[in-house]
């Protein structure tokens, strides 16, 4: 019995935390002029059941935020993909859960002033 438990206490600690949830950050990046840095407040809402994501993100101020999609969860590193309509192509998110109330990573995507990338932090809300 006892070899059992810690297979099962070894498989739940492999598998990761869980990121369902409220969320909120914010998301840095360089002006594509390379010139200023800004930050902007975001909320994000996930949902997951097992290695399945869904969810929503999208600046804080903003009533309605955008759906993830093309989303999944490996161990503790989630992917996904979002599709603004002030983009000009998709954002890339590649982000890590650090610890069970942070997740950290980057964003990748295009608007029309040229590519941009940024560094997300997200914290659980309680």
């Amino acid at each position: 019995m006892k070899p059992l438990c810690l297979v099962l206490l070894f498989a739940l600690t492999m598998y990761g935390a869980d990121v369902t949830g409220k969320w909120t950050g914010k998301i840095e990046v360089v002006d594509p002029s390379g010139e200023s840095k800004i930050s902007t407040p975001v909320k994000a809402e996930f949902e997951q059941k097992a290695a399945t994501l869904s969810g929503k993100i999208g600046r804080a101020e903003d009533q309605q935020i955008e759906s993830i999609r093309n989303a999944k969860i490996e161990d503790k590193r989630l992917s996904f993909e979002v599709q603004s309509a002030e983009a000009s192509a998709t954002f890339k998110f590649s982000l890590v859960l650090v610890s069970d109330d942070q997740i950290e990573g980057e964003m990748k995507g295009a608007i029309e002033d040229g590519n941009i990338s940024g560094k997300v932090i997200l914290h659980k809300v309680k």
